[in-house]
């Protein structure tokens, strides 16, 4: 029998979700005696997420998340250059040390260049609509000038402008690459976040598909994962609570501040509140709001007959996998991307962070309530995303990627 493969995943910080994908498929390998050594290194604030684990864990020097969403606020590139660098001597240092088979990184855009100065095999991990091969869609973000103007108004402008917003990126990053004699990348954005010996997407490929991609692109299903915590002492009376529950999570970089509008909005409903915090400082909630830090998303969903949140994939996809509809309020653009793919599979609406006002919000809310092929449509995700998980994607990529020699 041949020595057991090293995997090192790298999380980056930018949001909850780089964080979450890398555990989850770390756990999926534990969790079925897969025959692997792994490694997983992540910001210090997640330490005590991975106090327990089997496997090795280690503290990843990432900037702020805080900085990062910034950043991509004003449309600036999300790393600077000094950023890039650092985490590119770390990066070395890591694979150095551990000697790794193959390395998982999401978000990690210095991998590409660390592991082919290593001789080390790498895999990306990212969002299939984030793919070259996937349906372009253009969407606007939010940035100071759709606060001013309305976004509808700037469509074409943007449609216009977007390749150059792409290829600046990707330019940023090639004058790092050509630092450490790295080959460019072509001049878009689609490509940096693609680029890897292998690119896994943390998707289903009948909700985001993708045509004519290489083979080395997998998915490897949806990467759902929540933490070991305890539930609420409410959680008893919220379950019985006879009215139809709303799930609100707009997670680690939604947009807390559209809040109060949004309870406004729901207390106009004969709907009970179930409200996740992530332990971030959210306006005062009335009394009658089941209110947590944190709660078990998927079971939570589950229980609820919609879920209010940011509209990325860390909320869109766990409620997709529980059958539950989704009302999303997207502001960057990853969140923009993934509600449109939500739209596109009718299983929920979005609101425009900038639009998000009480009146639109109900709106909203009172045709996906009203309007039964929502809920439909997501219990028939629902039963789509449980199949994939079932099917292991991503012990059938490892399979595959450790079998090359």
């Amino acid at each position: 029998m041949g020595a057991r493969k090293r995997i090192l995943f790298l999380a980056e910080g930018a949001t909850m979700a780089h964080f979450v994908r890398p555990v989850a498929l770390a756990d999926s390998l534990t969790s079925k005696g897969a025959e692997y050594d792994l490694y997983l290194y992540a910001p210090a604030r997640f330490a005590h997420y991975l106090a327990d684990k089997s496997y090795t864990t280690g503290e990843l020097q990432t900037m702020p998340g805080e900085n990062f969403l910034a950043n991509i606020a004003r449309g600036k590139p999300m790393f600077p250059a000094d950023v890039l660098r650092r985490y590119v001597k770390e990066d070395r240092e890591l694979i150095g040390k551990i000697q790794p088979d193959l390395v998982v990184g999401d978000m990690r855009l210095s991998l590409p260049i660390s592991a082919r100065l290593e001789k080390v095999p790498c895999a990306v991990l990212i969002n299939a609509y984030w793919s070259p091969y996937a349906k372009h869609r253009s969407i606007i973000p939010e940035l100071p000038l759709t606060r001013v103007i309305p976004p509808r108004l700037l469509g074409s402008l943007y449609r216009a402008i977007e390749p150059t917003a792409f290829a600046m990126h990707a330019a940023h990053m090639n004058r790092v690459r050509k630092e450490f004699g790295v080959a460019p990348l072509p001049l878009d954005l689609r490509r940096m976040y693609t680029d890897g010996d292998y690119v896994l997407y943390a998707d289903v490929p009948e909700f985001v598909p993708t045509e004519h991609a290489p083979p080395s692109h997998h998915y490897v299903g949806i990467c759902n994962w929540s933490p070991p915590i305890p539930k609420p002492e409410w959680w008893g009376r919220m379950c019985d609570d006879p009215k139809p529950k709303v799930f609100v999570s707009l997670g680690s970089s939604g947009p807390v501040r559209v809040l109060p509008e949004l309870l406004a909005a729901l207390a106009r409903l004969p709907v009970s509140v179930v409200l996740s915090t992530s332990s971030r400082q959210v306006p005062e909630t009335a009394s009658n709001v089941y209110t947590a830090s944190l709660l078990p998303f998927m079971e939570t969903a589950a229980r609820s007959a919609l879920v209010v949140s940011h509209g990325g994939s860390g909320g869109l996809y766990p409620a997709m996998a529980a059958g539950t509809p989704v009302l999303a309020i997207p502001s960057n653009a990853d969140q923009q991307l993934s509600t449109a793919v939500l739209e596109e599979n009718r299983a929920g609406l979005g609101v425009r962070v900038e639009e998000a006002s009480s009146s639109r919000l109900h709106a909203a809310l009172q045709r996906i309530f009203s309007d039964g092929s929502f809920a439909t449509a997501a219990k028939d995700w629902g039963v789509i995303f449980q199949q994939h998980a079932r099917e292991d994607p991503f012990q059938q990529f490892l399979d595959l990627a450790c079998s090359v020699p």
